[in-house]
């Protein structure tokens, strides 16, 4: 019942975030309750689902169909949901007690061994998956970079570190890029102005843009899909994209690190 939306997400991987606000949205009210306790849809609902819309409950819908209804319903949900606004003295609770854990963590390293054994048994591997994580900032806003000396105390190589969190990182931004290229359509109205100006800046500067995501990239500590998925509504090229992100990625967490290390000592 749910292998097309399981196919779906394996081959188009930037509707992620569309198909788990789907599967959200039409999970049972008891979900919790019942095995296997997952917010799931369930059988019957599926099935009635698929027969009000294709006259078969046994019915596949295409691709295409299900990338559209999942877009389409997790932007309608967004604009028909009442507006959420956290209360700024939470936001500075929340930055603060971010800023106390990285400091934790960093002190502490040398008596967690329970914590550097773990991070040594996954490798880089793990430090690649946690970094494109980390890449993917509006999901976790904190650089992993800012825990270097934890890795190098859990025996972690300076030099292959700092490559693998950048490689990491440059990750979670083609992640975003790819949701806004997925996503493009629904921006298109409101986006209008600024494509128009983006564009006009990039025909007489060919390089500029790209430019600016570099410097951005590498000194401004803020996510860097505020400008990549913007550019990914405007079509630019996503190596060429890449690459600056990639080049700044490394000079943002070799500073960061360096930063890190002098404060809390390691580095090798």
């Amino acid at each position: 019942m749910l292998r097309p939306f399981l196919l779906l997400a394996l081959r188009r991987p930037w509707l992620w975030p569309a198909l788990l606000s789907a599967a959200w949205a039409f999970r049972p009210r008891d979900w919790y309750r019942r095995p296997p306790f997952l917010p799931l849809p369930s059988k019957a609902y599926m099935r009635w689902r698929l027969e009000t819309g294709y006259g078969e409950p046994d019915a596949v819908p295409p691709a295409d169909e299900i990338a559209r209804f999942v877009t389409w319903s997790a932007e309608m949900r967004r604009r028909m949901g009442p507006e959420r606004r956290v209360p700024f003295v939470v936001k500075v609770l929340a930055v603060a007690a971010l800023v106390a854990f990285v400091v934790w963590v960093n002190l502490r390293a040398g008596d967690m061994d329970g914590a550097t054994n773990a991070a040594a048994a996954a490798g880089y591997p793990g430090l690649f998956l946690a970094s494109v994580v980390s890449g993917f900032n509006l999901v976790w806003p904190v650089p992993i970079a800012a825990f270097y000396p934890f890795f190098i105390e859990s025996g972690f190589q300076p030099l292959p570190t700092l490559a693998t969190i950048a490689l990491g990182m440059t990750g979670g931004d083609l992640l975003g890029y790819l949701i806004g290229d997925a996503t493009r359509h629904l921006a298109d109205h409101r986006l209008a102005g600024f494509r128009a100006r983006a564009e006009a800046l990039h025909n007489r500067h060919r390089l500029l843009p790209l430019g600016l995501l570099f410097l951005y990239a590498a000194f401004v500590p803020f996510p860097n899909e505020i400008l990549v998925i913007p550019m990914a509504f405007m079509r630019y090229s996503l190596a060429a994209v890449m690459t600056a992100v990639l080049a700044g990625n490394v000079i943002f967490n070799t500073g960061v690190a360096l930063g890190v290390s002098l404060v809390f000592g390691g580095g090798g």
